[in-house]
């Protein structure tokens, strides 16, 4: 005899990068599983597959993961978690050792857009740059090769290095706009770029937009301290 199939109720979102209009619905006890291995395995590579698996699982509308901004992945992130537990999650803020709990309403937590922000680098009066915002993959990769205790600063450039060469789109001039290129076209493209330009390639960067929530929490002092939350390490409280 066949049990009967369960019915998940289904909510719609906005992708922050692309404005498209996807369905989803709450995770499950087989996502909650594959939680706690994201949560458990000091493994990168696992981790990536393991978020991505969920989000093909939830959404349920056909979506290029690889495409997804980070921001896109921690926005839809937390909304899952918010219809699948509580849209209310208790975090923690450490004063001299001590952790301090206060709440969050998932339904106050946005992308930020900088106004000033733009995608597209303007080298100089003739060339410029389109570029994509890097993915799940190269912003992990980069937050764990950061964290390594045994890490040089040579490594870290290196990886901020091939960040910037993936997330290039396309290059254009006066006449044309190039999108036709190879991986190593690029990485001599960009060693051959003004030293004064990468203050404007820093900038795409800084200025990207980012899951962000400002919260007041209440020391023992008594004082009220504001604590920003900012990206997966701080939402991702599934």
């Amino acid at each position: 005899m066949s049990l009967p199939i369960i019915k998940h109720p289904i909510y719609k979102l906005t992708i922050p990068s692309t404005e498209k209009v996807i369905s989803y619905r709450p995770y499950t006890v087989q996502e909650e599983k594959l939680l706690l291995i994201v949560r458990l395995s000091e493994d990168i590579e696992e981790v990536i597959i393991t978020l991505k698996q969920i989000i093909r699982n939830c959404v349920l509308d056909d979506i290029n993961i690889d495409k997804l901004a980070m921001f896109d992945i921690e926005y839809i992130f937390v909304n899952i978690r918010k219809v699948s537990v509580s849209n209310i999650v208790e975090l923690f803020y450490t004063e001299e050792d001590e952790k301090i709990p206060f709440m969050v309403d998932l339904e106050q937590v946005k992308v930020k857009f900088t106004e000033s922000h733009s995608n597209r680098i303007n080298i100089n009066t003739d060339i410029g740059i389109k570029m994509n915002y890097p993915n799940l993959s190269e912003i992990l990769k980069l937050e764990f090769i950061a964290n390594q205790t045994d890490v040089s600063a040579t490594e870290i450039d290196d990886q901020l290095f091939e960040m910037f060469v993936n997330s290039i789109d396309s290059i254009y001039d006066n006449e044309k706009t190039y999108t036709d290129f190879t991986k190593e076209e690029l990485r001599t493209f960009v060693l051959s770029l003004p030293v004064d330009s990468m203050s404007k390639i820093r900038e795409f960067f800084d200025t990207m937009p980012v899951l962000e929530h400002i919260v007041k929490v209440k020391l023992p002092s008594g004082e009220m301290k504001e604590v920003k939350l900012k990206g997966l390490k701080d939402f991702f409280t599934f």
